[in-house]
């Protein structure tokens, strides 16, 4: 399948490696033992199976081909520079009805970083913003407290 795909600038590559990056050293200091990829793809229900910048999921068990469980995802981050509307839209949907947890977008050109919790079939019943550089709690896991510092 051919699919028309936004390019990735030095802007949207910063940020994901800068957000990954910290978001890795907060699940050490926690002493949490799940991944961190980029743009690997999950499974999510039939037709969705989308590729996110940031995946955050406890490969403990899960299988080790095809894509990565939507069962084992602790959080999905997607980096907007241009694709703001549809990270806040249709796939911000689509990520609700699949169930995830805690889903976030970080508007590169607002310089924040938005958080969504609570999944529902009409989206996300909880939503917080934080600025590029304030610590940024997740919604889902309190105790987890990324440095956004660097973005």
């Amino acid at each position: 399948m051919i699919l028309k795909v936004s390019p990735q600038h030095i802007p949207h590559a910063r940020i994901k490696r800068l957000l990954s990056r910290a978001i890795e050293t907060t699940l050490s200091a926690a002493r949490r033992k799940w991944t961190v990829d980029q743009e690997v793809s999950v499974a999510f229900f039939e037709g969705f199976e989308p590729l996110p910048d940031i995946v955050v999921w406890d490969d403990a068990g899960a299988p080790i081909e095809g894509p990565v469980p939507a069962a084992t995802v602790k959080l999905i981050v997607e980096i907007s520079d241009s694709s703001l509307a549809d990270d806040l839209g249709e796939k911000l949907l689509d990520y609700a009805r699949g169930g995830l947890a805690e889903y976030w977008t970080a508007d590169i050109k607002g310089r924040v970083i938005m958080r969504h919790a609570a999944p529902g079939e009409a989206g996300y019943a909880r939503r917080e913003v934080t600025r590029f550089g304030e610590p940024t709690a997740w919604l889902t896991a309190s105790d987890l407290v990324v440095d956004t510092q660097t973005l």
